[in-house]
């Protein structure tokens, strides 16, 4: 379990809870994503605070301060420091460089991403200021975690700005690029020098830390490690790893085991009768494969017609970066296909696809996993995805299949106990769901018995302490 000796201090681009003030009133609503679920049951284990901005577009002078966090923790809670974000701010450094540089280039989209100077202004700002902020708690005997593509400059901006010997870990939740792909970003060496002021660097895969190496050795001609993963600048030895980030298993199994998810049975049976039920959850991202899999749908019912009113798709699309134009054109482009290939194949009151685009509570989330018999992951590239392991932790009859991208992350650890497809080949991935649903019972259970084995052997607290424990290795 992790030790509680030194203070933690979690630094995201926003904090786990949506924050506001009502009638007087500080009200906390918990937000929805891989780094809420990974990071929230650390802190409430754990204690410490938790550093990011507060959800609101604009300065308010009621939600700066330190707030308290306890009645969804099972211990003491966690402190929050809430960061004002003015809504030009939020434009340029958030939408404008963050989502629209950063997001697409990591993942391999080159020709979705888009510079601009004034928003890499805006993003140096930002990451400065969190770095004040973390200065503010900081007297140099803590860790400081710092999380994702949001704020990789911050940790070299904290080197600058204290003289105490900060301890600096950070994390990256999304892929890292190889050297091609990366040295396209106008501010590459800015962003490697920004990270390298961290002591060490983790990422969810061998294959994007050695990226990460390539990088350092190719654009700033670094003293660099291969073997050992470790980086040599100014006057410092920066360690570096793939750490593939996990769930709480026994949470999500607890939920599934939970009374509340047998009232949810029904609504799922009405999805097709006894129809087998086919579960996708992600955030609306051209990342995550939703057109490509709504293709292989397609394919799979003109292919095999016999599996008509026999199978349900249940897609769940939580909204994301709903301001944002690419993302405006993704959802205007998968409503029309969902629609075409349910006016395609509907028959009576039995659709093909059943679409909902919204978030879902985690008591409901559990439910749906517990009772689809297939869960389909098929990103074009993902950094983990962790949307397979818990669907593995909630499916507590061991009957379930998974069906994975070879393309996230999760791939590396999951891929012995799931169905591995390149989400591009159509033709491949139609055919897996036929092989899925076909799959002898026997075959299903050692798999799934295989996928909880791991996920909850190698949790979330494993993660926590192989991270957090660098400090307690030899140097």
């Amino acid at each position: 379990m992790i030790s509680k000796k030194e203070k933690l201090i979690v630094v995201s681009n926003r904090v786990p809870y949506n924050v506001k003030k009502v009638k007087g009133k500080i009200q906390y609503k918990k937000s929805v994503g891989g780094l809420v679920t990974a990071l929230d049951p650390i802190l409430c284990h754990r204690g410490g605070q938790w550093i990011g901005w507060n959800g609101y577009s604009g300065y308010s002078r009621d939600l700066k301060g330190k707030f308290v966090v306890g009645k969804d923790c099972d211990l003491e809670g966690y402190s929050l420091k809430l960061i004002n974000l003015s809504a030009k701010e939020l434009k340029n450094f958030y939408h404008g460089f963050a989502n629209r540089a950063l997001w697409p280039l990591f993942h391999g989209f080159i020709s979705q991403s888009y510079f601009d100077n004034n928003n890499f202004f805006f993003y140096r700002k930002i990451n400065n200021r969190f770095a004040n902020r973390i200065l503010e708690e900081a007297s140099g005997n803590e860790i400081i975690w710092i999380h994702d593509y949001q704020l990789c400059i911050t940790p070299a901006s904290l080197r600058e700005r204290s003289r105490k010997k900060l301890k600096i870990i950070f994390f990256l939740h999304i892929p890292f690029p190889n050297y091609e792909t990366f040295r396209v970003l106008p501010w590459d060496k800015e962003i490697l020098e920004g990270l390298l002021g961290n002591d060490l660097i983790g990422f969810q895969t061998s294959r994007d830390a050695h990226n990460f190496l390539e990088c350092c050795k190719n654009i700033l001609d670094l003293q660099v490690d291969f073997k050992d993963k470790k980086i040599s600048y100014d006057g410092r030895v920066i360690d570096v790893g793939g750490f593939p980030i996990s769930i709480d298993f026994d949470h999500f199994n607890d939920l599934a085991k939970n009374r509340e998810t047998v009232k949810y049975r029904k609504n799922i049976k009405d999805l097709g009768g006894d129809a087998k039920v086919i579960i996708s959850v992600e955030r609306l991202d051209y990342t995550k494969g939703i057109k490509e899999r709504l293709k292989a749908v397609d394919r799979f019912f003109t292919k095999y017609p016999e599996y008509l009113k026999k199978v349900v798709f249940l897609q769940i699309a939580v909204p994301s970066r709903t301001k944002i134009r690419e993302y405006i054109e993704l959802k205007k482009e998968i409503d029309e296909m969902v629609g075409n290939i349910n006016g395609k194949y509907s028959d009576g009151l039995w659709s093909p696809i059943q679409y909902l685009f919204k978030a879902l509570p985690q008591q409901e989330l559990a439910a749906l996993y517990k009772y689809s018999d297939i869960c389909m992951v098929n990103s074009l590239r993902d950094g983990m995805n962790l949307i397979g392991k818990e669907f593995a932790s909630c499916n507590i009859s061991e009957e379930g299949v998974l069906i994975l991208s070879e393309l996230a992350g999760a791939a590396e650890e999951l891929g012995e106990y799931s169905l591995m497809v390149n989400p591009y080949d159509t033709e491949e991935v139609a055919d897996t769901l036929r092989k899925a649903i076909n799959m002898h019972g026997h075959t299903r259970k050692k798999m799934m018995q295989g996928l909880r084995g791991q996920i909850s052997e190698n949790n979330i607290y494993k993660w926590a302490d192989n991270f957090l424990g660098y400090y307690k290795k030899p140097s």
